[in-house]
């Protein structure tokens, strides 16, 4: 059983304002890989319905995303602000809207060619894959910076700077990766340190 963050969910207000804050400091140099967006959209799809797919392709200004093109990471966030009032809706709170549509965009990678690779590499330990997992930033998106800082065999720290997608995100990816593995009672607890800075508490059995 994966948990994410165990504190009381925050007001939309308070997502919407930092949603705002996040678009309002990404930069034309700060991109990601259509595959990303892509898997965005599918996430969306499974977790919503088509209105709201299409909702979301015209906050973008896109019918479709290419995996290996490079788009600004606004587009991201247009996704995630068109997304998270239904998917706050029908999963109780913007925090798990968030976490749902950050594991279910993983699967989404996961299917794909480098998606399985990843996993042959790690080949079920939790500890590699995660050691693994900053490759997948860094191909995915031209901003970020991560840092992974072990705690003990089962017990990591993840550290992000300059990260456009907020933390329950990241929660959810996480969960979803772990999930792959021989990982047991995973356990990702993140907070924002930042405008664009947080970090998640990383643990398994």
């Amino acid at each position: 059983m994966s948990t994410g963050a165990e504190s009381g969910p925050l007001p939309p207000d308070v997502w919407a304002l930092d949603l705002a804050r996040r678009l309002e400091l990404a930069t034309p140099e700060d991109s990601v890989r259509g595959m990303f967006l892509r898997g965005m959209l599918e996430s969306v799809r499974e977790l919503g319905d088509e209105a709201l797919v299409r909702r979301c392709l015209e906050a973008c200004g896109h019918e479709n995303f290419v995996d290996f093109f490079s788009y600004p990471t606004a587009l991201e966030l247009r996704i995630i602000s068109v997304a998270m009032e239904p998917l706050a809706a029908r999963y109780g709170s913007f925090e798990e809207g968030l976490r749902m549509l950050g594991r279910h965009a993983v699967n989404v990678f996961l299917s794909s060619h480098a998606g399985r690779m990843l996993l042959m590499v790690a080949g079920g330990s939790p500890k590699l894959l995660v050691t693994s997992v900053p490759t997948c930033y860094r191909f995915g998106a031209s901003y970020g910076e991560h840092h992974l800082q072990w705690l003990g065999q089962t017990r990591c720290l993840w550290s992000m700077k300059r990260e456009f997608k907020p933390y329950p995100y990241q929660e959810g990816v996480f969960m979803a990766f772990l999930e792959k593995t021989s990982a047991r009672n995973v356990r990702v607890v993140g907070r924002k340190t930042g405008d664009l800075d947080s970090e998640l508490d990383i643990s398994w059995e």
